[in-house]
């Protein structure tokens, strides 16, 4: 009866809502997933110049930086003359923020939120009704690649929308959108040996036929099911996200689930990148959503070797992001996939592999715990915070390190204080003029030095 409910019912009423058109994109997309490369490209590039037009007209940022470097949309007339567009960096984003924001657009319909924060410090972010259409249109079409249908009972290991408050009125929101989309959700920041038992009768229960979530909250699920010798039921499938799904860890969950492991890449800026198939042969690139370059230290294009990700939202005219640099590195897959879907691939992302900080329960956390206590508790004073860095020798026990751009009062550092101690045993908040970068040049904003114990 959920199931019904939530294909006829429940998916439709989200697109009537919001003014989305999710299930007409998945459609589409399934149509487009086909096509010949020529075509997917004729398609890219003319929304690619619809928004570049859009840009220059109508968002501050980018008609100032046109201008700076002598760029005219109609300057625009292939991907080469695309590249001439200076890239993106976060940093730029944050500081530039406002100035992202389109100023024709209506933002009745508008969503406001934030980068997760597995990289650091939050991002706020607007995204309008036709980005929201093709990200979840494009994780629609994914369900089809995985054999899932809209509609089947899902598990979704996420953390909380709220660490520290939660309104009663978005409590019933949460659970009236999660019934009637046959969703069950198991908070992530909440998984220990004193809920476990708990979460695996929830789950059993209905017999998901998909498990989705942060692949650390998996993993521990998975520890559990071992440690126990507890008969798990085989869902269809298993979807990780987050962090770096390693060949190690893909087996190790296949081995528990008996089922397919599958991997996505997004970023909170440009969500459904890439999507993994069921010939696991690479993730496939969400070319009708997305324009993905991968640039060497140089800049120039690389169609072979490790670089950095370069990623354009074709679909987002409330706050375009045009070669934006997230701070990932990946590379290309040269070979075809057998399995019919003519969209480039991704043969491995690299950089998103993230430690895991031990709360006082024993629950595991990772970057989003921390950047939604800094956003919810003073959003002037986050803005302030240039990085952070969780660090972790004993678990229960936080050591947390921030950069700052400008003073940080008493106050707000207090409050800080007090919220992380309702988490942990003992709570060191440092104040450093800079932090700093690992030996491979990359900062690490969670630093864990306690053994894993997963069972890879």
């Amino acid at each position: 009866m959920r199931k019904i409910i939530a294909k006829h019912i429940g998916y439709p009423l989200q697109d009537l809502i919001k003014g989305t058109n999710i299930l007409g994109i998945k459609n589409f997309l399934l149509d487009t997933q086909s096509w010949e490369k020529e075509k997917i490209e004729e398609y890219q590039f003319n929304k690619l110049k619809k928004l570049i037009q859009h840009a220059y007209t109508n968002v501050p940022y980018y008609k100032s930086l046109f201008n700076k470097y002598g760029i005219k949309p109609d300057d625009i007339k292939d991907f080469f003359d695309f590249k001439k567009i200076p890239i993106l960096t976060k940093e730029i984003a944050r500081k530039e923020n406002n100035k992202l924001i389109s100023n024709n657009i209506s933002f009745n319909r508008v969503n406001i939120g934030k980068t997760g924060g597995t990289t650091g410090p939050s991002l706020i972010l607007r995204k309008d009704t036709s980005t929201r259409s093709f990200v979840f249109g494009a994780y629609y079409r994914w369900y089809n690649w995985m054999g899932i249908d809209i509609g089947d009972p899902i598990i979704r290991i996420w953390g909380a929308s709220s660490v520290l408050n939660k309104s009663n009125t978005k409590k019933l929101k949460e659970v009236i959108v999660s019934y009637i989309q046959n969703i069950t959700c198991i908070n992530s920041f909440n998984m220990n040996e004193r809920t476990f038992s708990g979460i695996v009768k929830v789950i059993q229960s209905k017999k998901h036929k998909l498990i989705r979530g942060y692949l650390s909250a998996i993993l521990q699920l998975a520890n559990y099911i071992n440690d126990n010798n507890i008969q798990f039921y085989y869902p269809t499938a298993v979807s990780t996200t987050t962090e770096t799904l390693s060949p190690h860890s893909r087996e190790y969950l296949k081995k528990t689930f008996h089922c397919d492991i599958y991997d996505q890449y997004g970023c909170g800026e440009c969500e459904s990148i890439a999507f993994e198939c069921s010939k696991h042969n690479g993730l496939h690139i969400t070319s009708e959503h997305v324009f993905l370059e991968i640039l060497d230290d140089t800049n120039n294009d690389l169609k072979t070797g490790i670089g950095r990700i370069i990623v354009t939202d074709l679909d987002n005219y409330a706050m375009p992001f045009i070669r934006y640099e997230n701070g990932d590195m990946a590379e290309f897959q040269s070979n075809n996939c057998s399995c019919g879907i003519n969209l480039p691939l991704l043969k491995e992302i690299y950089g998103r592999t993230a430690d895991t900080i031990t709360l006082a329960d024993g629950s595991k956390v990772h970057g989003v715990f921390f950047t939604d206590i800094l956003y919810e508790l003073d959003q002037k004073q986050d803005k302030k915070v240039r990085k952070f860095q969780a660090f972790q020798e004993k678990s229960g026990q936080i050591e947390f390190r921030i950069e700052a751009s400008a003073y940080l009062n008493n106050n707000y550092l207090n409050n800080l204080e007090k919220v992380l101690n309702r988490f942990f045993t003992k709570v060191e908040i440092k104040i450093l003029k800079e932090l700093p970068y690992d030996k491979s040049g990359k900062f690490r904003y969670v630093i864990s030095n306690i053994q894993r114990n997963y069972k890879l």
